[in-house]
């Protein structure tokens, strides 16, 4: 695991500190102050460059997730076009994969476990704005962590909103959306997701068994 200690906040103005640290404690923030803004755009110029790296430039893509991400495992591949909020509130394990177009709005932290699989156009929103209109229009958001333990598989289009934890080794169904945690070992699927069922030693398909024999046939 390689963790950035860059200071992000350290140019902030005492002002801007302030909205930055009630974001990321929980509390109501102002999300369209200008220096959450800059951060913002810090951000994005670097998940951009990194989506414009060819498959073999794996130096660069790697130097990009340590300076954009709070931590990062190792074994980590991200498919273009990922885009984030701030990035730095993104914790990455080891040997995770985050297929094309995921989304992650860290404004509040978002902690992926290891060997977390991430299918195509997935969406991690940690944050949300006011509910009340006049709140809203003038930037107040509030921001909750998302925790995704090692193992688990997000399938295609899912949503998982902020306050979530998904259990070691979950599978969450092509296109549900979490707003609730959900335990581990199990399979989750809808809108709100829910367990439909545990896994099992049922749903081995003996495939590890076959690959074991194969190579030691070899």
């Amino acid at each position: 695991m390689t963790i950035n200690t860059y200071d992000v906040t350290a140019d902030l103005t005492p002002e801007g500190l302030v909205e930055w640290q009630r974001m990321v404690a929980g509390e109501v923030y102002e999300d369209s102050h200008p220096e959450i803004e800059r951060k913002r755009v810090e951000a994005k110029k670097l998940f951009r460059a990194y989506n414009q790296l060819d498959y073999d430039q794996e130096a660069e893509r790697r130097a990009i997730m340590e300076q954009l991400f709070a931590a990062v495992g190792e074994d980590v591949f991200i498919e273009p076009n990922f885009r984030c909020e701030m990035g730095r509130n993104i914790t990455i394990g080891s040997h995770a994969y985050i297929n094309f177009d995921c989304v992650m709005l860290d404004n509040a932290p978002i902690t992926l476990g290891d060997y977390v699989w991430i299918a195509p156009m997935v969406g991690l929103f940690a944050t949300n704005h006011s509910l009340d209109f006049e709140e809203r229009k003038n930037g107040a958001c509030q921001a909750k962590p998302i925790v995704i333990e090692d193992g688990v598989w997000l399938g295609g289009h899912v949503t998982v909103l902020g306050g979530v934890t998904i259990g070691r080794g979950s599978v969450i169904g092509a296109g549900s959306v979490v707003t609730k945690d959900i335990p581990a070992g199990v399979v989750a699927v809808g809108n709100p997701a829910r367990v439909v069922r545990p896994i099992t030693e049922a749903d081995k398909t003996r495939f590890c068994e076959r690959i074991a024999a194969r190579n030691a046939a070899r």
